[in-house]
This record gives structure tokens, C-alpha cells and sequence, in this order.
């Protein structure tokens, strides 16, 4: 494993615009390798069932994911993800926990659960992340 760098996990994704301010996504817990994120539903964060959109499950797990891998001064970008729903949420508080299962010289490989506020599992992803070396 590289040499943990918090500022530099940091640094990555509370430049991310989209999920900080827009969605609302906030990074709770961070570590070599670890990430947690939550986010406090609100009505725009629905869809036209009533229950949390697929894109914002998806944007939790994606930005743990970003997180997890982002610990030192090799980037990661993702490459390759699936993503299973297994829980549908309403209100209340969703969290995502991602944990690097594998990193070699070429990628990141990451485990994202997303559970709602009573802890039931809502989805799994699998994500798979190519790591950029400095120059």
C-alpha cells in the first residue's frame, strides 16, 4: 500500500462540485483505503416512485469510491463499476462505506455498500479505478 497522505485524499473530493454542492453528499470518515460518505435525503433527491433515484445511490457509492482510492499522490479514476440495488429508501439518511479490497501498479479495486439510516443494505458496487502515476 502507498504512503497515506490525508491531505491528499482530501484534496480530491472536496473539489467535487457536483457531489458536495449539488447533491449535498458530505465525507464523514476517511483512511488509507477507507472512505465514508452520507447525505440527507430531501424530495429532489426522489424519483417518480417516491424513493431514492438510482443516480443518487449511485453518487454516493461513486464518491466513497473516489475517496477510499485517492490516498496518496497516485490518482485514481474510475474505470469500470457495477452497481446491484438491493433496498429502496424514502427519507431520512443514506451512507456509503468503500473499502480498497486490491491496488497493484494499474488499479484500485474497491467494495461500496450503501445502507439507509437503520442500516439496511440499499446496493453493492464493485469498482475498479486506473492509478495514475506523478511524474
Amino acid at each position: 500500500m502507498p504512503e497515506y497522505d490525508k491531505s491528499k485524499q482530501l484534496e480530491v473530493v472536496t473539489n467535487d462540485r457536483f457531489i458536495c454542492d449539488l447533491v449535498g453528499i458530505k465525507l464523514e470518515e476517511v483512511g488509507p483505503g477507507f472512505a465514508r460518505a452520507g447525505l440527507e435525503i430531501r424530495k429532489d433527491h426522489l424519483n417518480g416512485v417516491g424513493i431514492v433515484q438510482g443516480g443518487v445511490i449511485y453518487s454516493i457509492a461513486d464518491y466513497a469510491f473516489a475517496a477510499a482510492s485517492n490516498y496518496c499522490d497516485e490518482k485514481v479514476v474510475g474505470v469500470d463499476t457495477s452497481i446491484s440495488f438491493v433496498h429502496s429508501a424514502r427519507s431520512g439518511r443514506i451512507y456509503a462505506e468503500a473499502n480498497e479490497i486490491s491496488r497493484s501498479r494499474s488499479f484500485s479495486v474497491c467494495r461500496v455498500s450503501v445502507y439507509d439510516g437503520e442500516g439496511n443494505l440499499m446496493a453493492i458496487m464493485n469498482a475498479r479505478g486506473y492509478v495514475i502515476r506523478p511524474k
